[in-house]
C-alpha cells in the first residue's frame, strides 16, 4: 500500500516567487498536507500601519486569516507596493492554536498561477539538492531550506512565527 502511494506520487504545490537577489526561477514549495484551498481574488481587509508583507486579513470559514506576500517578506529592503495577485493559497502553517488545538492557517498571495505536480517519494528524496540561499531568503527569518531541482530553486518556509505574532520580535524590527 505504501509502495503504491509512493509510485502514485505526492501532490506538491510550487508558488512562483520574485526574489530580487536571485538569478533564475525560485518557487516556494508547499506539501499537499499544507495546502487547504486555492482561491481566486477576494476582498482583503487592509490593516493600517502593518508591515508591507502583511497585506491584511481575509474572512475564511468564519475566521480572519492573515494574508502574507512572500515576495515582500523576502524582499524587505525594497518598499512593498500594492500587489496584484491572481490566486490566494490557504495553508496550514504548522503552528497550533493554544486555545482550540487547531492548526493555525494563513493565506499566501500568488502573482501567477500556482503549479501543481505529483512527485514520487523517490523523486522527493533524490531530485532536490540543498544549496545556499540568496541573502534575502537567508535573512527572511522564515526559511527552513533552499534546494535546487533541475534548473529551478525551491524554498521551504516556516510561517509559524508570522501567524503567532512573534515574527517581528524575532527579527527585532518594528512594524511600519
Amino acid at each position: 500500500m505504501a509502495n503504491e502511494r509512493q509510485q502514485a506520487g505526492i501532490r506538491t504545490f510550487f508558488l512562483p516567487m520574485t526574489i530580487n537577489d536571485s538569478t533564475g526561477n525560485v518557487f516556494c514549495l508547499f506539501s499537499q498536507s499544507q495546502v487547504v484551498e486555492i482561491l481566486g481574488p477576494r476582498p482583503i481587509q487592509q490593516i493600517p500601519r502593518s508591515p508591507a508583507y502583511l497585506k491584511g486579513v481575509l474572512h475564511y470559514s468564519d475566521r480572519l486569516l492573515p494574508v502574507i506576500s512572500l515576495d515582500d517578506l523576502c524582499n524587505r529592503k525594497q518598499k512593498g507596493g500594492t500587489e496584484r495577485y491572481r490566486q490566494l493559497v490557504v495553508i496550514r502553517t504548522g503552528a497550533i492554536d493554544l486555545v482550540t488545538g487547531e492548526p493555525l492557517k494563513a493565506v499566501v498571495t500568488a502573482n501567477v498561477r500556482v503549479r501543481i505536480a505529483k512527485l514520487s517519494g523517490q523523486e522527493l528524496a533524490t531530485a532536490f539538492v540543498e544549496r545556499e540561499a540568496p541573502p534575502s531568503l537567508r535573512d527572511s527569518g522564515v526559511l527552513r531550506g533552499f534546494f535546487q531541482r533541475h534548473a529551478d530553486s525551491v524554498a521551504v518556509f516556516d510561517l509559524s512565527p508570522v501567524v503567532q505574532g512573534t515574527f517581528e520580535k524575532c527579527l527585532g524590527e518594528p512594524n511600519h
